[in-house]
């Protein structure tokens, strides 16, 4: 029997009975998930077991730090230079943990299946395999059927499986990156040019992508009294002749088992150029663009895609130089497992939480949020008014080491969401909003068309505003997806319903206690029936049940830990900059 890899391997004369799908990705028409999915053969996927996950989680975390200490060495030697491993932990340590993680999942998706099914056989197109230009490039492939289609055909030739031959060429897909319009070319233009003039001043504080939005931004800075960074500087670069140091240099000899030697030769195929061919074209030009001599730099977001942003940070701080990084949504300090999170603690001097600490890491302090938004003077919640249903996203295929629905189990929470809908009282269900994130739509999840199979076309939402906007004259938030929704309707004290499935959003010790304290006022549900039964019994007077003392101390203390905002947080920052200036 063939085994389908993606949707790309799935020809016109295949059928439902002689084919079996290594995952649910390989679903083109995923919009009837729930009515025709049993008619397909699926591989179950191999993170479903969560002991599995947990222990592969360590065992990728050992193979990350053995290859960034090898990659520190080879990349010194190819670009004749001396850095240290925090130097090269900054500059490939978010590319090197994304592609262990996603190599990993595709090779033990490939051997599994052959070890369930030994009589299978795959099929084995064209293809060139290039590395990316740079890590939005890669981040980008990742989740694509191209990219996919290639690794997984790598890792069956790499295991010696049986496979047919076929001559068709496989070609990447359409890109979905955005096409900046005239005008938005020439205003970046502009403040590039304005910020490559301040970099010639003085600037001790140096603040890029700090994740709010840009009146907060400009107030911080004002309070600083530094000229700001309005868009962080990126260089761009072109496909470059691929070198041979590639070759020459990446020769990994310290291999323990397969799947290591598999990755090693498949790490020199992959680096992404910005580290090799461009390296010296980025770093010699962020040094020219970016402040020459800051004691302080912050950002929330630069650390992880933006090449020139960590080649200046990592030269920086090999100067002594600050680094400091601020939480930048829902996760940190609640999941169980978040590999993103790991990271950012681990380059930073300091990270800054919304609240939370760890006795494990001294280097993380905490400050109110400046994402987060304070509860208006004027309460704008209404109790008749509408329900916001809030849906997360995640791609088809696994991307991310965190304690999140990933790849088929997204399935499992779009069938939450349907239960919960189905349990709604008329009344609830007429005055009920449905906000998507559109990320779903790159990746592949015809969400519309699932609600719209189960009856729920109307409710759903298709305005571009702001959450914070949608929710003015609402009565209620439904949070389903750990991530920043949920934290900011409580900070904002709005009325929220949280329901996940702890199967999935697995949590650590220290976060489920304060998750139960929600749980026992009726804030969080583990379950979606009981999460909407809840709403139709408090639905006549939301506002009684929300303001409840108990209630309203359960949120205090879970908000401070994981949520902790303030009226006005600028100044708690200017403070904490200055101080951190002066040391």
């Amino acid at each position: 029997m063939k085994v389908a890899k993606t949707r790309l391997d799935l020809q016109n004369d295949d059928t439902k009975s002689n084919v079996i799908l290594l995952g649910t990705w390989c679903i083109k028409n995923n919009s009837d998930l729930f009515e025709n999915i049993n008619s397909y053969k699926i591989f179950p996927y191999h993170w479903e077991d969560k002991d599995k996950f947990i222990k592969d989680y360590d065992y990728l975390d050992r193979i990350y730090e053995k290859k960034l200490a090898e990659c520190k060495d080879i990349l010194n030697k190819i670009h004749k230079i001396n850095k240290g491993q925090r130097y090269w932990r900054i500059v490939i340590g978010p590319w090197l943990r994304f592609f262990i993680d996603s190599l990993f999942d595709r090779y033990e998706c490939v051997r599994l299946s052959y070890n369930k099914q030994p009589n299978s056989f795959f099929t084995i197109y064209s293809y060139k395999q290039n590395p990316p230009k740079d890590f939005e490039e890669f981040y980008e492939e990742l989740v694509s059927d191209y990219w996919n289609e290639i690794i997984f055909s790598e890792c069956i030739k790499h295991q010696g499986l049986p496979y047919n031959i076929s001559e068709n060429l496989i070609k990447p897909g359409k890109s979905f990156s955005n096409k900046k319009s005239f005008l938005r070319n020439m205003i970046e233009k502009s403040l590039m040019f304005y910020q490559f003039l301040i970099s010639k001043l003085d600037n001790k504080i140096v603040i890029f992508s700090p994740y709010i939005d840009i009146f907060k931004a400009l107030r911080l800075q004002r309070y600083l009294i530094r000229f700001p960074y309005l868009i962080t500087p990126k260089i761009k670069t072109k496909n470059s002749q691929i070198s041979g140091s590639r070759k020459k240099y990446f020769i990994f000899n310290n291999i323990d088992d397969d799947f290591e030697e598999f990755l090693s030769t498949q790490i020199r195929k992959n680096i992404p150029q910005a580290y090799i061919e461009n390296f010296h074209i980025i770093k010699s030009q962020a040094l020219k663009e970016y402040p020459k001599t800051p004691k302080v730099i912050y950002t929330a977001n630069a650390y992880q895609s933006l090449e020139s942003f960590k080649i200046w940070s990592a030269e920086m701080t090999s100067k002594d130089t600050k680094l400091l990084i601020g939480q930048h949504g829902g996760t940190f300090g609640l999941s169980l497992l978040n590999q993103t999170e790991k990271h950012q603690i681990n380059i930073a001097d300091k990270f800054i939480s919304w609240g939370w600490t760890s006795k494990d890491h001294k280097n993380i302090t905490y400050l109110p949020s400046l994402k987060l938004k304070s509860e208006p003077k004027k309460s704008f919640q209404k109790d008749d008014g509408k329900i916001i249903h809030v849906l997360g996203s995640v791609p088809r295929f696994f991307y991310n080491y965190f304690s999140m629905p990933i790849a088929s189990e997204y399935i499992d929470y779009l069938r939450n969401q349907i239960i919960f809908l189905k349990e709604l009282n008329d009344f609830n269900l007429s005055r009920l909003e449905i906000r998507q994130d559109n990320s779903g739509i790159k990746w592949g999840w015809n969400v519309d068309d699932v609600l719209k199979n189960n009856g729920f076309d109307k409710n759903i939402s298709r305005t571009n505003i702001s959450l914070f906007d949608q929710l003015k004259g609402a009565s209620l938030s439904v949070s389903t997806h750990n991530g920043t929704v949920p934290l900011e309707t409580l900070a904002l004290n709005f009325p929220t319903i949280i329901f996940w499935d702890m199967n999935h959003y697995q949590l650590r010790k220290e976060a489920s206690q304060k998750i139960s304290l929600l749980k026992e006022v009726g804030i969080f549900h583990d379950c979606p029936k009981k999460a909407a039964l809840h709403i139709n019994d408090i639905s006549n007077n939301i506002s009684s049940w929300w303001y409840e003392e108990n209630l309203q101390a359960a949120l205090k203390e879970f908000t401070t830990e994981y949520a902790l905002n303030a009226r006005d947080p600028i100044k708690v920052w200017q403070k904490f900059l200055l101080e951190e200036a002066a040391k």
